[in-house]
């Protein structure tokens, strides 16, 4: 039910810090209810760390990410100018059993975005009924804003030194959402960073991606380079990709933190069991016929047909297993010469593999 707010007086005054702390805990109860794992509360003021990001991206650490520009990323009023309240939402995905996987675990599902953005216009309809008049925003991934910074603040879990939220529960294995609202509620507290002397991500990383703890260089980043990047990789880095294909999990998994959860299904963000099932064979051979079909409405999409099947061969190469040959070879002839030259390369080290054998 709609209500204005009645500080007249402190009594008035008293009520509306009230119902407005009410309101909070109510939302979160909605959150859970939509499958959301969790929700924190912070102002919409500037966030932490502005000059830092920009040094960052200054310094080409985003690599060709043209997109993460800090314009406005530091400030949620730019978004939102009547913003007094900033609100985070975290839902949580299922660690798998094993890294490397082919695919990284946030992608073996339908794409988030969608699922997310439901829950989270879900909340900002609720606080518009609350509050008739006032006005909303809410962003998932795609809107100029530094979620984890914002997440942080809510007390959704720290920035740890992988760069990655690490939430206490669901340590590294969760995508955020944010609302931004015109009205004020009670703010969380800040979470605080419990990484202490732990470096188990930061020795993870197959590329050395980071130059200090808290520091990412996407230029060696698997994530960037078999996400992002459509040219071929450098070799140095094709031979640490490994057997993945789609994004890297090593710095997650690393993670000692996390609950009993982290291996739980998701109400909102299921595992799609026959999309983990698949191996490198089954993967190009569905990837080289029916991309579209069966990768659409999954994150795998980003990397587009010639860029997933590009990682696929060169995780094929890395692989030593030479029973992927008779499906490499189908790829030498392709049209697009970078697929042709991951298969050509990829015959070649499997083919030279089996004659030492």
């Amino acid at each position: 039910m709609g209500c204005a707010a009645d500080t007249n007086g402190p009594y008035g005054a008293n009520r509306d810090a009230d119902r407005r702390a009410r309101w909070k805990e109510e939302l979160r109860a909605l959150a859970r209810t939509l499958g959301l794992a969790d929700l924190g509360v912070t102002d919409a003021g500037p966030l932490p760390h502005g000059d830092y990001y920009e040094r960052w991206v200054a310094d080409g650490r985003g690599a060709t990410m043209s997109w993460l520009a800090p314009d406005t990323r530091t400030r949620p009023t730019d978004l939102l100018p009547e913003a007094r309240t900033l609100i985070a939402v975290a839902a949580r995905y299922a660690k798998p059993e094993h890294e490397p996987q082919p695919i990284a675990a946030y992608a073996l599902r339908d794409d988030y975005h969608h699922s997310l953005k439901r829950a989270v216009r879900r909340l900002s309809a609720q606080l518009r009924e609350w509050v008739p008049g006032s006005v909303t925003r809410t962003t998932v991934d795609t809107a100029p804003i530094r979620e984890r910074e914002a997440a942080m603040r809510a007390g959704l879990g720290w920035i740890g030194k992988n760069t990655m939220l690490v939430h206490p529960q669901h340590g590294c294995y969760t995508l955020l959402g944010t609302i931004l609202w015109s009205e004020a509620l009670p703010p969380d507290a800040p979470a605080v960073d419990h990484c202490a002397d732990c470096r188990r991500c930061l020795d993870a990383c197959p590329t050395d991606a980071f130059p200090a703890p808290y520091e990412l260089d996407a230029r060696r980043c698997l994530s960037y380079w078999t996400i992002e990047q459509r040219e071929a990789l450098p070799p140095e880095l094709a031979a640490a990709q490994g057997t993945r294909a789609f994004g890297c999990d090593a710095c997650l998994a690393a993670c000692p933190f996390g609950g009993r959860t982290l291996h739980a299904e998701s109400p909102l963000l299921p595992t799609l069991a026959p999309l983990q099932a698949m191996g490198l064979a089954t993967l190009l051979e569905e990837a080289r016929a029916r991309f579209w079909k069966h990768f659409r409405r999954t994150p795998v999409e980003r990397a587009r047909r010639h860029g997933f099947l590009r990682n696929l061969l060169v995780a094929a190469g890395n692989s030593g297993d030479v029973a992927l040959l008779p499906v490499v070879a189908r790829f030498c002839d392709d049209l697009d010469p970078r697929i042709a030259g991951a298969a050509r390369d990829a015959q070649s080290r499997l083919a030279g593999g089996a004659g030492r054998k």
